[in-house]
């Protein structure tokens, strides 16, 4: 069960890993009631599946109907522009209700290649938009946590970043950032252990965001 009381929230993302891809067309799905992912949807709009999983809990300004899938996938074109592929992916889940689609470059950064560790993460999506008054000062805030927060024990991973072009179902937010903990356990005690990376967390929000969404769940591949 989540606390949401301590979700708030220590996953500012910092982009100073290498992205191992270079940025490439992406699309972040998020689903309701949907039982199986449509493995040949997925091909007839020439994608391929990154990362899926389950939402369990949201925080955050900017209230979605809640979700309960999530998946991110990396398109050889886009998806969105063209109305019978966007009508496609739209019913990416067999018996699912789309919730709302993310699309635009998609960077992609190196983790540990664990299949077996995946299962056991906590994942966090998180949906941000912009307010864009100093972004010159963003950029040295982020720095800074990065340098604060680096050497933490059970920091977060960032594993994806979607800058997002095209939306469907929501207003479309500057960034969709992916990212995990190894395990539940594990981010729940770098929450407990590290209150004031979550003051700063929450002062940049207030800084620099004019809504935003955390999305909790777990990765089933």
């Amino acid at each position: 069960m989540f606390n949401l009381k301590t979700m708030l929230i220590s996953t500012v993302v910092v982009l100073s890993t290498d992205a191992a891809n270079a940025a490439q067309t992406g699309v972040v799905g998020l689903y309701k009631n949907g039982v199986t992912l449509n493995e040949a949807t997925v091909n007839a709009v020439g994608c391929s599946v990154r990362r899926q999983g389950i939402i369990m809990a949201q925080q955050g300004k900017t209230k979605l109907d809640q979700p309960d899938q999530f998946v991110v996938l990396a398109c050889d074109q886009p998806v969105l522009e063209q109305s019978e592929r966007r009508s496609t992916i739209e019913g990416l889940f067999d018996g699912g209700t789309i919730i709302a689609l993310f699309e635009g470059a998609l960077a992609e950064f190196e983790t540990p290649d664990d299949r077996s560790a995946v299962p056991e993460r906590q994942y966090v999506l998180k949906l941000g938009y912009y307010n864009n008054l100093d972004v010159s000062g963003r950029e040295a805030d982020l720095q800074a946590l990065d340098r604060k927060v680096v050497d933490r024990d059970g920091r977060w991973t960032t594993e994806a970043v979607l800058n997002v072009h095209n939306a469907l179902g929501v207003s479309t937010p500057d960034e969709v950032v992916v990212l995990y903990y190894n395990s539940s356990d594990i981010a729940d005690r770098f929450r407990d252990e590290n209150q004031d990376i979550l003051v700063d967390v929450g002062t940049f929000n207030a800084a620099h965001l004019t809504g935003f969404t955390y999305l909790v769940g777990a990765a089933t591949r």
